[in-house]
This record gives structure tokens, sequence and C-alpha cells, in this order.
């Protein structure tokens, strides 16, 4: 398993099968045999033992918004999750909203999942497509998915979760200058001024891990203002881990104000 694919592994360690609700999705993940022995789970535990509050949080989120998408937006008819990784939001999408057509885009892992769901049973019927390309490549990409069906004549929802750290400002402009989608559900890191210290120090600690376990030339963070100028979009919605984990479990057990929070997850729109 290649350092990427272990870091997909560790998030989806921390997720576990709770936040997902349909059985497609469910047993999509035991078909993975996630491995708790993974090297970067157990190091990032280390630094912050509750870490899997923060991604099912994330996860929470993310879901949330989405299904508000196209339950109000009747307009949508594509979704496309960048760097999908081995995460089953696609599939779970899927099985909700059978009439969105959903493209799964990385670089890696798109085949395993295809073969993975080819073993659970027909998938003939599945309107999700699983593409290989560079993201870094916007041209290749908009090829890549024309090819796959996808119409930029119709609107498309966006998701970027897990990767806006990992990407270049300037690559991810251009990105979803290509997709011109109608929505983007964007989850991303603070920047420093607006995590408390003791958390921040926490954020640091596993992004570098990450970062140098991977080769990331650096870890980007963002400001509402950094980002809704960037991409030309407004926040529609905005969950910090304050919120999140009082929608998910009714307490604020572990991000009590909205500083002790070190992501956040966000709907934007044209306004």
């Amino acid at each position: 398993m290649s350092q990427l694919s272990s870091t997909s592994e560790m998030v989806l360690l921390w997720a576990g099968e709770d936040i997902y609700r349909t059985v497609i999705a469910k047993d999509y993940l035991r078909k993975l045999n996630l491995n708790s022995n993974n090297f970067f789970y157990q190091q990032c535990n280390k630094i912050c033992s509750y870490y899997d509050e923060v991604i099912k949080n994330r996860k929470f989120g993310v879901l949330n918004l989405v299904n508000k998408c196209f339950t109000s937006n009747e307009k949508i008819t594509q979704l496309i999750i960048a760097g999908a990784g081995l995460d089953p939001l696609g599939i779970e999408v899927n099985d909700l909203y059978p009439d969105i057509k959903v493209f799964e885009l990385d670089y890696e892992n798109m085949e395993t999942k295809f073969n993975l769901l080819t073993v659970l049973g027909d998938i003939s019927k599945l309107n999700i497509s699983f593409i290989t390309t560079n993201l870094l490549n916007p041209s290749e990409v908009v090829k890549s998915l024309t090819e796959h069906g996808w119409s930029s004549e119709q609107s498309t929802l966006l998701i970027l979760e897990g990767i806006s750290y990992y990407l270049p400002r300037k690559s991810l402009q251009d990105f979803i200058k290509v997709i011109n989608p109608a929505q983007v559900v964007f989850e991303f890191l603070k920047v420093k001024d607006e995590i408390n210290s003791e958390n921040n120090k926490i954020a640091e600690q596993v992004f570098k891990f990450i970062s140098d376990s991977c080769g990331f030339p650096e870890i980007v963070r963002y400001s509402h203002s950094q980002f809704e100028e960037l991409f030309n979009l407004a926040v529609l919605k905005r969950y910090g881990m304050k919120k999140l984990e009082r929608m998910r479990s009714g307490t604020n057990k572990y991000f009590p104000t909205e500083e002790s929070g070190w992501i956040e997850v966000c709907l934007l729109g044209r306004g």
C-alpha cells in the first residue's frame, strides 16, 4: 500500500461505519479489511487520542451539506469528489440519490474501489464513475471527466474534503475554475490565529507528520476571506468543530469553543 493509500486508510479507521447510512457503503468498508496496525494511524493517535472525533465530525458535516444541496437544489445533477481516495462517500451518495451522476477523481485507488464493488454485486446500475487522473492538471481532469459523461453545461456540486491542505492554492484555484461548480463543499485547515495555542500544536504535529511522511512541500491553511476571494465564491453555510460536535453527538466534550477546533466545513456558492 502506498503512503497516500495509508493516509486514506487512516482516515477511514478514524471515521468507522457509523457516519454512513447505506448498506452498500458499510459493506464496502468491511471489504476493505482496514488494518488498525496502520503506522500513520498509530502515530497520529499518539499525538491526539481523540482525533477520531475530528474525522467523524468532519465527515458528518460533509454529508450534512451534501444532503442539504441535493434536497434544496434540483438543478444540481452532477457530483464531483476530488481526491476521493478509498472513502465510500460517492458510493453512499449514489445509493441515496441515484439520479445524481457521481464522478470520483484521484491519482490512485479508483480501480481498487471499482473491483471491490464488483465483488459486492452487480454494479451496472450504479450511476458512478471512478476516474484515475492528475488533479494538478486541470485540462487532463476535464478531458477525463468529459470522457466519462460529465457535462460542463449541467450544474455540478464539487466536494473538496481532505485535500485542501495538500494542494497549492493556485492549483486548487485553477481546478475550481475549470470545473466551475454551482456549489462547493469545502473542508479546510484554519489559520493559526483562529485556533487556541494548545490545539494548534496538535494540528501542527499531525499535519507535519503526514506532510513529512508523504513528501508534501507545505501544509496550506485558509481563512474565510482568503478562499472566498481566491475562488470567487461566498460562504453559504459554515460548520466549525464546536457546531459539528454538537450536531453529531449532542455535546461539546472535545470542542467547547470555536477556537478549540482546527478543521471547518463550509458550503460555498455564488451567493
